[in-house]
């Protein structure tokens, strides 16, 4: 179900996913997913994408998981990315750039907030943090909050 969450989420900001999802389809059948529109999907070849996406929306909407607008989208790349920041994984300053790109382009004033606390910890992470340790406890605690706030 969560690569079917990530094509959603693509889809949402617009990428082109619709070659992916028949396979996805399949595997998410072979998984244990079902839906009558995921099965139809399943059933497509690679050069039906039009046909793909319409299939997909509605097998998300039988699945309890609509593919969200774009703001919705953007806001579940915002949670990854603090999500990865508190787990210890990847590049922190490279998590934060993404966080506060997402809240620019989300078209929320709240949001927009949040990324700039996250650019402004992005912009002093290298030399005018001498401490990496409080830098990073300061992202990880700015990952935390949000996450909190906005929860899943």
């Amino acid at each position: 179900m969560r690569h079917l969450r990530d094509l959603a989420v693509r889809l949402a900001l617009g990428e082109a996913v619709g070659d992916e999802l028949p396979m996805a389809a399949a595997t998410a059948l072979v998984e244990g997913a079902d839906s009558l529109a995921l099965r139809e999907l399943a059933g497509l070849s690679k050069g039906e994408s039009r046909e793909a996406v319409d299939l997909f929306r509605v097998a998300m909407g039988q699945l309890g998981k609509p593919v969200p607008d774009g703001r919705g989208a953007r806001l579940h790349r915002m949670r990854e990315a603090a999500a990865t920041i508190l787990d210890g994984a990847g590049d922190p300053e490279e998590l934060a750039h993404e966080i506060y790109w997402q809240a620019c382009y989300s078209g929320s004033p709240e949001l927009r907030r949040v990324g700039d606390r996250f650019l402004e910890l992005y912009a002093g992470w290298g030399v005018t943090h001498a401490d990496a340790e409080a830098s990073e406890a300061a992202m990880r605690a700015a990952a935390e909050s949000f996450l909190r706030a906005h929860p899943a």
